[in-house]
């Protein structure tokens, strides 16, 4: 059995091999023509158009990894099926989950690796792969005068909001500023209507200082209060805030949980949060779909089950991309947008899987 599924596996890897290649040069050309004017007007050296391609690798390994296996498991198991080699396994007594549990094991892992490179290695990469489109491609347009609705996490946790800022003034209002404890909870909030920046602190105007202990709430009014620490500068809030593909699930998440401890309601993010862990099972569920199809091929024909496998696939990632709008608005749970598409296809697949069966 050992020898058969190693078999399988390889017949699985081989072809996928080659569509990840396929897709990474595909997506590398498409997109240096569409950006070859830009690095030629600006002078972009090699090396840095190199780096630029390098840090999109993995955006591309996670975006297109779905795809990929879904292919490569058509390719091979469509094969072994045209050539009755399925036939003959089933001859020998095996069922139809013995024959493709290699196959869904495999697009497991990648599930798995996918979500460990969202967290671990696409966050870094995609800051770095946008650092160089603002320094090369974009040029570092001028930050507008006035920025609204600024928020800065310090690295101790604390946070800082301003409803709107004037870049050149260097002045804030409606501001908001919150530490918290190691269980996000608040321990201290000033609410300012002002803030000017003087040589190498804030300034506050008219607020009042807040401070929760167990014994109850401190309330302490003050026309005028000075930070005690530099930190965010003038420069620091005219850089634009991470998007959630530059964060990790736990960052993203602490955001998240910041955010709404000072009163925001982060939608767009919890449902970028819950995408975060429901993509890349979306590997897994393809297959579990393509798989039993990719059997049927020698009696309806390989390119019947694979444009029908190809199309089901386009389908899955427009019903993702309403389900994220529809969550976005409110009119799905974060939670439901981000799994509702996994949901439906997953029962599609065991129906499928039990039709293949019989």
């Amino acid at each position: 059995m050992r020898i058969l599924h190693t078999y399988i596996l390889f017949r699985v890897v081989k072809p996928l091999l080659l569509v990840f290649a396929s897709f990474v040069v595909i997506y590398v050309l498409v997109d240096l023509f569409d950006h070859a004017h830009t690095f030629i007007d600006n002078r972009v050296p090699l090396r840095i158009i190199l780096l630029y391609y390098f840090y999109s690798t993995p955006l591309i390994f996670v975006l297109t990894a779905p795809v990929a296996v879904l292919l490569a498991t058509l390719l091979s198991v469509g094969s072994m099926a045209r050539s009755n080699e399925v036939m003959a396994m089933k001859g020998a007594g095996l069922s139809l989950r013995k024959i493709l549990s290699p196959v869904l094991g495999l697009a497991l892992m990648i599930s798995l690796a996918t979500m460990v490179m969202g967290e671990t290695i696409l966050p870094p990469a995609t800051r770095h792969r946008i650092a160089i489109e603002d320094d090369y491609l974009k040029k570092k347009r001028s930050d507008p005068r006035i920025r609204v609705d600024v928020i800065y996490v310090r690295p101790d946790g604390s946070m800082l909001l301003t409803r709107r800022y004037n870049t050149r003034r260097q002045f804030m209002e409606d501001v908001t500023i919150e530490e918290f404890d190691d269980n996000l909870r608040p321990t201290m909030r000033i609410d300012a209507q002002s803030a000017r920046w003087e040589t190498d602190h804030w300034v506050l105007s008219s607020g009042r200082l807040r401070r929760f202990t167990p014994s109850g709430e401190e309330t302490t009014p003050f026309e005028t209060y000075v930070l005690s620490y530099a930190e965010p500068t003038p420069d620091d809030l005219v850089r634009r805030d991470l998007e959630p593909e530059e964060r990790g699930y736990f960052d993203l998440r602490n955001y998240i949980a910041k955010l709404e401890a000072t009163g925001n309601d982060p939608r767009t993010l919890k449902v970028a949060l819950n995408l975060k862990i429901a993509f890349p099972f979306v590997t897994f569920i393809m297959t579990l779909m393509g798989a039993p199809l990719a059997l049927g091929s020698r009696r309806s024909g390989f390119s019947l089950a694979f444009a029908l496998a190809l199309s089901t696939s386009f389908l899955y990632y427009g019903l993702i991309q309403v389900a994220q709008v529809l969550g976005r608005q409110g009119v799905l749970h974060p939670l439901l947008a981000a799994w509702s598409a996994n949901i439906l296809f997953v029962g599609v697949g065991l129906w499928i899987a039990a039709r293949a069966q019989r």
